[in-house]
């Protein structure tokens, strides 16, 4: 039994999400979110922001949480965590060989592609609504990477009531 820990970077611009068409493998000709799997040793967030850089040539901040998709097979327990990135610098390109083509796509223009799963789907609509739950960055006070998100949209470990 393993585990398969995956990530996706939703990046919007002006009311369109990017996104990617896969050139090869199993969902060859289909669209999503630029994504892949964390490698052994590298934190989360980087290696949402090292896949937009390999997919797309650009460079990114981590802005929020998106969420997640977990999963059980035979073999591995999945989890796939989508996270809302702001894009820093770059130009934008799509990798040939594992990427046909990246574009910002608006919403309306969702139904007419074929994505690779309705999951990459939901979470680019999630994106392109401008809704994302904030992270709370401890690395500093934990000498490590170390993250954390709460539904209830909190910045601190804890939340003041109001009086």
């Amino acid at each position: 039994m393993g585990f398969d820990v995956g990530v996706a970077a939703a990046v919007v611009r002006d009311k369109r999400v990017l996104l990617v068409q896969e050139a090869r493998g199993p969902y060859k000709g289909q669209w999503g979110l630029p994504k892949g799997y964390v490698d052994q040793n590298e934190s989360i967030e980087n290696a949402v922001l090292r896949e937009l850089k390999e997919e797309t040539g650009l460079d990114g901040i981590v802005e929020g949480f998106i969420g997640f998709r977990s999963t059980k097979t035979s073999d591995n327990v999945g989890l796939f965590l989508c996270y809302s990135v702001s894009v820093e610098s770059g130009n934008l390109f799509a990798q040939k060989e594992e990427i046909q083509q990246a574009k910002y796509v608006p919403k309306e223009l969702f139904s007419q592609l074929e994505w690779i799963s309705p999951t990459l789907r939901s979470f680019a609509e999630v994106a392109v609504s401008g809704q994302k739950l904030p992270i709370v960055d401890l690395s500093e006070e934990s000498q490590r990477p170390y993250h954390v998100v709460f539904s209830d949209a909190r910045t601190s470990l804890t939340k003041e009531m109001d009086v």
